[in-house]
């Protein structure tokens, strides 16, 4: 309403303010509650503001009314009154708020809705007005003011368009005058307002609140129409389907779907199986979106069911691909496959060409989720092909997105950006800006995944800023948990802990469970990837509740992949594999044969990280075989690296080579430089092993080779080592000698990094071989000069040059205490004792030996520490204190007994009773009966 039509309807009601009726019931409210004098000073204010607002004397009415207000706060019909003088004077804001307070000191009263409507029209606020009036109905259904106010103020709203030729047919029904009818038509009207339909060119907005305001209007306006009720079933239930419509758009789920089952209600006991079926369809999409995912499939059955009976092939299809959907969400890919399939079939029946580009899309995607790449590439492209046929850019744009996911899921992350990008350019080109935050989306996971974290981040910031610019929370929720997953990333957990939480703010504020799920999980992994494995364990069992709850069997396995990474972190190995069993067992009940593979690995890697060798090699060769279903050239390199590395430690070294040598031809097929070197170093130390040492050496030339191609200063430092090893046993001590030089002044030259080994027989067990890295420079790496001096020490010592031997190994010692590598420099002082040992400086030796004992006991090294206990027994064996000597080979024994089971723990312990059995038949020295009968054992082994 303009400001002379609000003028015109305030005017009435400030003169009816001025009756004496309404003075009456302004004194009446407070006789009994004012003093005498005060109730004839209260008495005289009132007359005096009525007969001004009869002279037209508004602000002289305004003073009067504030001035008996003071004398009664609380008098509803002063403020109502005073309202009214405001409008008049223009002061529209100023008398909306009187308006409100009479309505809260009486919300029965309809005067206090009809003067905040008129307030709210002033203002321009026409979807808050239309629902002031309607509340005032439901308080006064008989009241025709209100009534003729709301007709009013529809017609002098941007709505007019749309409500004219309804109200002109309600009038022709004599419906016009039914507040219910009039009020439904309002409130449905607001509603597709709502979502841009029904708004007159050039007739302004709605109001202030945009859409969302307008969804909030019609829930007002269509839950008075519910209050007022009516007689109709079937005009009961259109409301119900409207409301549940409006409450969906506003993302209060629970009440959209309150709404809904009471929708279905009205179909059932009208008969009405369209009806039905579509409140079905209905409610399982708003399961689906609350993360119910039980809920959602047996609203979906229903639906088709009923589509098929009334024989409704749109309803039907509509029905298929919302199964799908679900099927897909809780991981039943066979299921979503074939619902997706047949949705296909039965579009193409009815000619819909763009249902059926989009349902091929959708089949595309679960291809996608099976891990089947190629047939998920195909879909995609018959899903372009037949939308840029169709002209429709915005299908096409999607079909572009998919064939990005696709071939970010091959790995193949430089393809992956360039559809992305056709994504971005077509939704600028559009002037879409949904489509666009997902084309950043795609390119920012690209990004990331190809480790280029600075252009993911910008991207993801990007996504951010267009969903905060559309207020689109479900969309801001999901860039602050893609740009929390980068920061991680980057290792700035402060930060990427704050996204996470705004995405659980944003999950709660829209109840989205499923999301609340994938925050807490992400919250975990900031905190494992922060050293704090506690918390995250923590968090992840708030994660596994949800999916739990909300019946996601996919999230709940990835779940329990976390929460084992976790409880493995913290050394609580038996919770680990508890829950690595767990992501299995779902994985195979889902036949998810790529999480399978993943926890199949994990599982391997668990029991490796124990020492279980045994253990772990039939999860590897699981994982190979699974690989290899899968066509996963990288998931098979993999798991014949770990098999290798598991038979190379358990002493099978022909089954090692065997599988390096898969690793080695895998790696060629991928072109895979890194691994190529990773399969050449490992390789040659399993050769090593077998005795075949010119083989051996000639795989770490090639590991040097591979290093110096790519630069890689880590590789050729490891290579270098390994091929002085292979010198060694060679016999060649000389040559070797020379590769440890070069070790060393690599070392002191070239930043290195941390990674790679000595080069002193060291089996790859990681991903890597020291070849992750790419970089150049000066500088060098103590860490690494340090390991060059260590190999240099044992060398000499072999070739019977102690002191050049001693002299390297002190300087180990020495860099190793600069660095403060505690684990270094245990290993120096027990390498500096056995050159003492070998000089014949036993009580020196026991020095360097209590040291390592030190070292050990400090890191809580169980191994190292009986280790060091032996080296100490042994030289105080040669110095002839031979109680003292018993004492440390018992203490070593039981130190051997506590370290986690391994080749090299029982090697250990057998070297152990060995020394024993010989120093006790030297001395004649008593045992205890357990000793004997171990030593007795041992000797049997012999």
């Amino acid at each position: 309403m303009d400001a002379e039509g609000a003028s015109s309807s305030a005017a009435s009601t400030a003169n009816s303010a001025a009756s004496s009726s309404n003075a009456a019931a302004a004194v009446g409210s407070t006789s009994s509650q004012l003093p005498p004098a005060s109730r004839a000073l209260f008495a005289e204010k009132v007359r005096a503001s009525n007969a001004a607002c009869q002279a037209g004397d508004f602000s002289t009415a305004v003073a009067l009314y504030t001035e008996a207000l003071g004398l009664d706060p609380q008098n509803h019909v002063l403020l109502s009154n005073r309202s009214a003088a405001l409008i008049k004077m223009g002061l529209f804001a100023r008398a909306l708020e009187d308006a409100v307070r009479a309505r809260e000191l009486n919300h029965k009263w309809p005067k206090a809705y009809y003067r905040q409507g008129v307030a709210l029209q002033c203002l321009g606020r026409h979807a808050e007005a239309l629902a002031a009036f309607s509340s005032g109905l439901a308080q006064d259904p008989k009241s025709t003011q209100l009534l003729s106010a709301l007709v009013e103020a529809a017609m002098k709203s941007p709505l007019r368009a749309t409500l004219e030729p309804t109200f002109r047919q309600l009038e022709n029904m004599k419906l016009d005058k039914s507040p219910f009818v009039v009020i439904s038509v309002v409130g449905q009207e607001l509603l597709a307002a709502g979502g841009g339909g029904g708004v007159a060119a050039g007739g302004g907005g709605l109001g202030s609140g945009g859409a969302a305001g307008q969804y909030a209007a019609a829930v007002t306006v269509l839950e008075a129409a519910l209050s007022i009720g009516t007689c109709s079933l079937k005009l009961r239930g259109s409301v119900f389907s409207a409301l549940s419509s409006a409450y969906w758009a506003l993302n209060n789920l629970d009440e959209a779907i309150g709404y809904m089952q009471r929708d279905l209600a009205v179909a059932k006991a009208l008969g009405d199986i369209a009806g039905e079926c579509r409140a079905h369809g209905n409610l399982g999409s708003a399961h689906f979106s609350k993360g119910s995912y039980r809920e959602a499939l047996t609203s979906h059955r229903y639906q088709l069911v009923l589509a098929m009976k009334c024989r409704d092939t749109g309803a039907a299809a509509a029905a298929l691909t919302s199964l799908g959907h679900v099927y897909a969400a809780v991981g039943d890919y066979p299921n979503a496959l074939a619902s997706h399939k047949q949705c296909v079939q039965l579009v193409r029946q009815m000619g819909d060409r763009l249902g059926e580009a989009r349902e091929t899309g959708n089949v595309g995607a679960v291809y996608l989720a099976m891990g089947d790449f190629d047939a998920a590439v195909d879909c995609h492209a018959r899903h372009l092909r037949l939308a840029r046929a169709l002209g429709n850019r915005v299908e096409e744009a999607r079909a572009y997105s998919n064939l990005g996911s696709s071939h970010h899921h091959r790995r193949d992350f430089a393809r992956a950006i360039a559809y992305h990008e056709r994504v971005l350019r077509i939704a600028r080109e559009l002037g879409d800006r949904a489509v666009e935050a997902r084309a950043y989306a795609g390119l920012g996971h690209a990004a990331r995944c190809m480790g280029d974290l600075a252009r993911a981040r910008r991207w993801h910031e990007r996504q951010l800023d267009l969903a905060l610019a559309a207020k689109d929370r479900v969309a801001e929720g999901r860039a602050c948990s893609n740009l929390g997953i980068v920061y991680q990333l980057l290792g700035d957990h402060d930060a990427a802990l704050k996204l996470h939480r705004a995405h659980l703010g944003i999950a709660r504020a829209l109840k989205d469970r499923a999301g609340e799920g994938r925050a807490y999980g992400n919250m975990g992994n900031a905190h494992s990837a922060a050293g704090q494995y506690e918390r995250a364990v923590a968090l992840h069992r708030r994660e596994l509740a949800i999916s739990r709850e909300v019946g996601d069997r996919a999230s709940e396995a990835a779940t329990h992949g976390n929460l084992a990474v976790a409880y493995q972190a913290l050394g609580a190995h038996e919770m680990a594999l508890l829950h690595y069993r767990g992501h299995l067992s779902i994985a195979r009940e889902l036949k998810d044969a790529a999480g399978e593979a993943c926890a199949l690995l994990n599982l391997g890697n668990c029991h490796s990280s124990r020492g279980e060798f045994a253990a772990a090699v039939p999860y590897y060769e699981s994982h190979l075989m699974l690989s290899q279903e899968l066509h996963d050239v990288e998931g098979e390199a993999k798991a014949c690296h770990f098999l290798g590395y598991a038979h190379y430690c358990l002493g099978n070294f022909r089954e090692a080579v065997r599988y390096y040598d898969q690793d080695l031809a895998l790696a060629r097929d991928l072109q895979d430089r890194v691994s190529m070197g990773r399969a050449y170093c490992n390789l040659g130390l399993a050769h090593l092993a077998l005795g075949n040492h010119e083989t051996a050496l000639e795989c770490q030339k090639y590991f040097l080779a591979i290093a110096h191609m790519t630069k890689h200063l880590p590789g050729k430092f490891r290579a270098l080592g390994n091929m002085g090893d292979a010198l060694l046993k060679m016999g060649n001590a000389e040559e070797a000698v020379k590769m440890y030089g070069r070790q060393l002044a690599l070392a002191r030259g070239g930043d290195v990094g941390s990674g790679g080994g000595s080069g002193t027989g060291e089996e790859d067990g990681g991903d890597g071989s020291g070849m992750e890295a790419s970089s150049e420079g000066g500088g060098g790496d103590r860490n690494l000069e340090a390991a060059a001096y260590g190999a240099l020490g044992l060398t000499h010592r072999l070739l019977r040059q102690y002191d050049k031997a001693l002299g390297y190994h002190t300087q180990e010692l020495t860099l190793r205490q600069e660095i403060g590598d505690v684990r270094g420099e245990c290993r120096a002082h027990g390498h500096l004792g056995a050159v003492h040992m070998s000089l014949g400086h036993y009580t020196h030796a026991a020095r360097c030996y209590q040291e390592q004992l030190e070292r050990a006991r400090e890191l809580g090294d169980v191994a190292s520490e009986a280790q060091a206990l032996g080296n100490l027994g042994i030289a105080r064996l040669n110095m002839g204190s031979h109680s003292e000597a018993a004492a440390f080979f018992e203490r070593q024994l039981a130190a051997l007994d506590l370290a986690p089971p391994s080749s090299t723990t029982l090697l250990d312990k057998n070297s152990s009773l060995t020394y024993f059995y010989q120093f006790i038949s030297r001395v004649g020295l008593m045992v205890t009966l357990e000793i004997a009968m171990m030593l007795l054992e041992i000797l049997r082994k012999q």
